[in-house]
């Protein structure tokens, strides 16, 4: 902290010194001019008053008169010769034509009386030899107004420094491992903003390991449990057992298997910043239909309902993998949902929604946001029954924030679930 003041208060004091001195001089330069015209007009009134008043003497007499106006006049005057003062060839020709001399070292003004060896001596006037001259005072005064740039610097920098230590901490937390670890600071805090940003990085860090972690512990369990069957029946061909179940369900386990990893590629390649989706207009009723009637195959065909007020509407997306998350949707309903699935198609000022609806048990709502992540699945989903990986939900999440679009789970009005995919997108009536 005390480096951090002297550093920041040595800037601030040198910046406001060097500011002070350039608006001083300006300053001063402004006042001297305007005080030299103003004396040179008083020197010129004064030497109009003293040539006329010695006008009419003899020489020899005006040192006296001089003496006597003294009084008089606003500034010494004195009568000298010619050659009392050493002055440059420049200021000497000057001299010798009338004209009027500063001397500004001795504070004087030096005039020749006309077609005379003699000048009128005007001064000395303190204030020409105060004009660069800088008196104790003035460095008292600004030693004062430096030592008074601290108590504002210190109240400034100490609430600084004081959160700045938090996010410092903090930060240390989580690169040791506690990605729970959260900076909290004021609103009104300078630091405000780092500090959301950093509770972000620390939320999507702990986020990402916990998924990792999930990820390591799924896979291993879902690659664990195939090549235990696969293994055993290996060993039951070798005893002699019929081969042929037994490489059927050797094929069935390897196509689990390779379901997990295209899987895995597929929520990777959807993760990776470089991912772009190929947004274009799709007629949405033959869309849908196709995918529907796919998952006809194993039972009864889900329900397209259009309540959009055309017949034939078109909405933009990437067919691919929007499609892939409409069939992962369907999927999930017809594995954990009743025999009864229905899909409504709705679009409203610029927002589309397609609301997947089943008449299973549903999902309940302290699970639902936790199945959008990767590698979760309500208890009960690991069963030669159901199956699954766990990244069904999360795929499709991952598909729609690539359309700019979210995924929500509702309770549908048959009592199951209602998976709602909303995206942002314009609404055509033909192409």
């Amino acid at each position: 902290m005390r480096q951090v003041f002297l550093r920041f208060y040595l800037t601030v004091v040198v910046c406001f010194l060097a500011t002070s001195l350039l608006i001083g001089g300006i300053y001063k330069q402004l006042i001297e001019r305007t005080n030299q015209r103003y004396l040179t007009d008083i020197f010129k009134s004064t030497v109009s008053i003293i040539e006329e008043e010695l006008g009419d003497l003899p020489p020899s007499l005006w040192h006296d008169e001089a003496s006597r106006l003294r009084g008089k006049l606003p500034v010494p005057v004195q009568i000298e010769k010619l050659g009392e003062y050493s002055l440059s060839a420049e200021n000497q020709r000057s001299l010798e034509k009338g004209d009027i001399i500063l001397l500004l070292d001795k504070g004087l003004y030096i005039h020749r009386i006309h077609k005379t060896d003699q000048m009128v001596v005007l001064g000395p006037i303190p204030f020409l030899t105060d004009l660069d001259n800088i008196s104790w005072l003035d460095f008292l005064a600004l030693l004062m107004m430096g030592a008074a740039l601290g108590l504002p610097t210190w109240l400034w920098l100490r609430p600084f420094w004081r959160d700045l230590l938090q996010i410092i901490q903090q930060s240390r937390r989580v690169g040791q491992g506690d990605f729970a670890a959260r900076v909290k600071l004021d609103e009104s805090s300078a630091l405000a903003s780092l500090g959301v940003t950093f509770n972000s990085m620390a939320q999507d860090v702990e986020q990402l390991t916990s998924s990792r972690r999930a990820m390591i512990d799924a896979v291993s369990h879902d690659l664990r449990t195939p090549l235990a069957r696969m293994r055993y029946r290996l060993e039951a061909i070798k005893s002699g057992a019929d081969s042929g179940p037994q490489v059927a369900a050797l094929e069935r386990d390897l196509g689990q298997i390779d379901a997990l990893i295209e899987e895995w590629l597929t929520m990777s390649s959807l993760d990776s910043p470089q991912m772009q989706m190929n947004i274009q207009p799709q007629a949405m009723l033959p869309w849908l239909g196709k995918l529907a009637a796919e998952l006809s195959l194993s039972g009864k065909a889900p329900v397209v309902v259009n309540q959009i007020d055309l017949l034939d509407p078109y909405l933009e997306m990437d067919s691919y993998y929007f499609g892939r998350a409409v069939s992962n949707v369907l999927s999930n309903a017809r594995r954990y949902g009743g025999d009864t699935i229905v899909m409504t198609l709705k679009w409203h000022e610029g927002m589309a929604q397609l609301m997947i609806d089943d008449n299973g048990e549903g999902i309940p709502e302290e699970q639902r946001s936790r199945l959008l992540q990767p590698f979760t699945r309500m208890e009960g989903s690991r069963n030669k029954a159901t199956g699954g990986f766990g990244l069904g939900l999360a795929i499709v999440a991952m598909i729609l924030r690539g359309h700019g679009g979210q995924v929500s789970i509702e309770s549908a009005p048959a009592g199951g679930a209602r998976i709602i995919l909303a995206w942002p997108c314009a609404l055509r009536l033909d192409l």
